[in-house]
């Protein structure tokens, strides 16, 4: 794995509503609520050598890539019945599939070799694509700078074990 770093800036969205999916005002001021999120451009590819290009949710807090079905079904990926179902939002576990495919973080030129991974397809549901721990952060030393609104990801090649005498 080349050693490649990469600093990004958060994605701007607004805060919706659920129900309605319309924005929500902030009272004061009338405008629209925002958001900033870390989102990353990737390349996500299968066996078939379908590749479709993302911005996913860096999640720290997710074990796993999730994506969803639709992205799946594009990519032509092999879906296996997951031995355990997932954790979704509010706690509620869901039935899942999983697949192998090929991870590559990067735009304008610059980009990681790919990074083999498992990914997380829910059986129900439309999630946003997440970028989860597994093996991304192996990969890389990553810094959310919340203040500045960015992240840095500084690739570093995984230490081998070596034995001392």
């Amino acid at each position: 794995m080349s050693s490649i770093d990469f600093r990004f800036d958060y994605m701007r969205s607004f805060v919706v509503d659920r129900v309605t999916g319309r924005p929500i005002l902030d009272p004061g001021t009338g405008a629209p609520l925002e958001r900033y999120d870390p989102y990353i451009p990737c390349v996500i590819s299968s066996r078939s050598g379908k590749k479709r290009k993302i911005d996913g949710l860096l999640d720290s807090g997710s074990d796993a890539t999730v994506i969803p079905r639709r992205i799946a079904d594009y990519l032509e990926l092999e879906l296996q019945p997951a031995r355990s179902r997932m954790m979704v939002a509010d706690g509620v576990r869901s039935e899942r599939y999983v697949s192998k495919a090929s991870l590559i973080i990067g735009r304008g030129g610059r980009f990681s070799d790919p990074i083999q991974i498992e990914v997380t397809v829910p059986a129900e549901g439309d999630p946003p694509v997440l970028i989860g721990r597994d093996p991304v952060f192996r990969h890389y030393a990553i810094t959310f700078i919340e203040a500045e609104k960015r992240l840095e990801m500084k690739g570093y090649l995984e230490k081998s074990s070596q034995i001392l005498s």
